[in-house]
């Protein structure tokens, strides 16, 4: 097991030569490898560039980002500018199927509502809305409407696995309940936890993943 300390001084040069991030108002602190931020930054675009950067650091098990986004001024719309931003660009994005999301805004947090038959149109919806002016976080509460049965879920998932180089499929055991997937076993890195999340999540009828995967090293 890697020391929080090493973790902590790798978390830091992670952040400070991420050129994605420019807020040095970011705070950590590190507990059994999981690592909690916190502090403030100028856009929600930053909150999840810090997020996805510390996640890849080797050593990290786990990130709870309590990251403040705090907007400068010339950044800043009223909701009902930001609502009008949004549904544009959904109805923009051919992925995305037209009419089936509803979009509301509370200081200038997004809330995405409906239904989709992909995960991938549940992504490209709250991706097409994330970085837009104004924009301070977006809960997705897009529900993914069940498409096959529960045994064929299990079925494609075991095939993504065997395709996926990134995932060793022998260490990994999926079970199903209905469209519901948990995920069980160990993986070698966080990078390989996620990855195997998102296999799951590119198959049809997913509705929910519970990731019970744990993190060993060899």
């Amino acid at each position: 097991m890697i020391p929080d300390g090493e973790i902590y001084s790798a978390v830091m040069n992670k952040l400070e030569f991420e050129p994605s991030i420019s807020s040095r108002d970011i705070t950590i602190a590190i507990h059994d490898g999981v690592v909690t931020l916190g502090g403030k930054v100028g856009s929600y675009f930053e909150r999840r560039a810090a997020e996805k950067a510390v996640s890849n650091v080797v050593g990290v098990k786990a990130v709870a980002n309590e990251l403040e986004v705090k907007l400068p001024e010339y950044f800043k719309l009223n909701d009902v500018e930001i609502a009008r931003l949004a549904l544009a660009a959904l109805n923009a994005n051919m992925v995305i199927p037209k009419g089936q999301i509803k979009v509301t805004v509370e200081n200038g947090r997004i809330t995405l509502h409906g239904t989709v038959s992909w995960w991938f149109e549940r992504r490209c919806a709250e991706r097409a809305v994330r970085d837009l002016i104004g924009v301070t976080g977006v809960n997705n509460h897009i529900v993914i409407k069940p498409s096959v049965a529960s045994k064929d879920v299990k079925n494609e998932i075991t095939k993504e696995f065997a395709r996926n180089a990134e995932i060793d499929a022998r260490r990994i055991k999926v079970e199903t309940e209905g469209s519901r997937v948990v995920l069980k076993g160990s993986v070698r890195s966080a990078a390989e936890m996620k990855e195997a999340a998102r296999a799951v999540w590119s198959v049809s009828g997913v509705e929910e993943v519970d990731n019970q995967l744990s993190l060993t090293r060899e």
